[in-house]
């Protein structure tokens, strides 16, 4: 099983996209053309947040800030962190749909 928290920005928007529908083939370099930044744009995360409801909160343990997501579904809950919150929130996505 992959380890999404530990995998960069690029293979998680890499992935995001293939589940998605999008082509990130085409994107950037190999198309010339930008692709989406789900782990930083909130225009590119914020589809996803919503349509998956995902939870973000912010929790401080230990002095370490984290940004905490969560899905719950009836097919299970599925929870990831980071110090960034877009990134917790499509590490939890791809969580959800790898895992289920």
């Amino acid at each position: 099983m992959i380890k999404w928290s530990e995998e960069n920005d690029s293979e998680v928007n890499h992935n995001i996209a293939l589940l998605t529908g999008e082509e990130p083939e085409k994107w950037y370099p190999y198309g010339g053309m930008k692709g989406k930044d789900y782990c930083n744009n909130p225009s590119d995360a914020w589809p996803i947040i919503c349509a998956n409801k995902i939870s973000i909160n912010f929790k401080e343990l230990q002095s370490d800030p984290l940004w905490l997501a969560e899905i719950t579904s009836p097919q299970g809950q599925w929870q990831a962190q980071s110090k960034r919150p877009l990134r917790a929130a499509m590490v939890c996505f791809l969580l959800s749909k790898t895992c289920a």
